[in-house]
């Protein structure tokens, strides 16, 4: 009896996805400079989602690049960022050096924060304290000229157990309007709304953790075929991961430095490139 032969799959190259170096080919620095100016120069929030499993690298990828956008031209000194974090501890996010914040607004200068919505507990009661905690802070940022980027770490959290789903959904359909970025993280594109998928002017997605996330992620990056190709062939020992950006179409693979490597800062002002590089640069 014959062995079937499978067929060799597309490279990632031959899907029209080539791999960048985040640092040495200046890919970095070129996104933080192009992330919410589309046209170059006009400041118009470009909203961000990531996919990825547990562990997966999701929440030091957003870590590392609204860092780098707090600091780096044009968006420096004039970039406000609050994380919205409600599990009782992250490692990652504590790493970032931001202060930690229960109330709003911050302290004077404290322009890059994290607020902590902690519950005390697990059950129903401690999360309704959660609840009203966010939302007071969602209702203080909900202002003509607001110009924050806003993380929302985990929200399939936020919408599904804290209940906040038509909240976040106003903030996805007019916080543009208001200067409002928003920043989702997620293991998996199911479970909330889809306005996070839809809206996003950019989307990042780590090696999924099965198929079944694996052709929904391939959905949403636009044609399933494709995606999912290329998902497969995502290094997860580099914690690669796929990037696209809705205006353009453009997409790439690529990872970030080593955290433990001095030269990962290099990257925030070693490129001035107005745009993302394009194929072949």
């Amino acid at each position: 009896m014959r062995t079937a032969i499978r067929p060799t799959p597309p490279s990632t190259d031959e899907l029209g996805i080539p791999r960048v170096r985040w640092v040495e080919d200046g890919f970095g620095a070129a996104f933080i400079q192009s992330w919410g100016r589309p046209g170059g120069t006009r400041f118009d929030p470009e909203h961000l989602t990531v996919y990825g499993k547990s562990g997966g690298g999701k929440t030091y990828f957003v870590g590392y690049v609204l860092k780098r956008r707090a600091l780096a031209p044009p968006h420096g000194r004039g970039s406000h960022v609050v994380i919205v974090a409600t599990k009782k501890t992250d490692r990652t996010l504590s790493a970032l050096g931001w202060p930690i914040v229960s109330t709003w607004p911050p302290g004077y200068g404290e322009n890059q924060v994290i607020y902590w919505a902690r519950a005390k507990g697990i059950s129903a009661e401690h999360r309704i304290p959660q609840r009203a905690k966010v939302k007071k802070l969602m209702d203080a940022l909900w202002v003509p000229e607001s110009n924050i980027v806003v993380y929302w770490d985990e929200l399939a959290y936020l919408e599904g157990m804290l209940k906040l789903k038509p909240e976040i959904e106003t903030y996805y359909r007019e916080g543009r309007a208001l200067g409002i970025t928003n920043v989702a993280s997620m293991q998996r594109p199911t479970g909330v709304s889809r306005l996070a998928h839809s809206e996003a002017g950019w989307t990042v997605a780590f090696p999924p953790k099965d198929v079944d996330d694996r052709d929904r992620v391939a959905e949403v990056l636009g044609d399933r075929r494709r995606f999912a190709a290329a998902l497969d062939q995502l290094d997860r020992r580099k914690h690669e991961f796929i990037i696209r950006h809705d205006l353009t179409g453009e997409t790439y693979i690529s990872h970030l430095p080593n955290p433990n490597q001095r030269t990962a800062r290099k990257g925030v002002t070693g490129d001035r490139r107005k745009g993302v590089p394009s194929r072949g640069q």
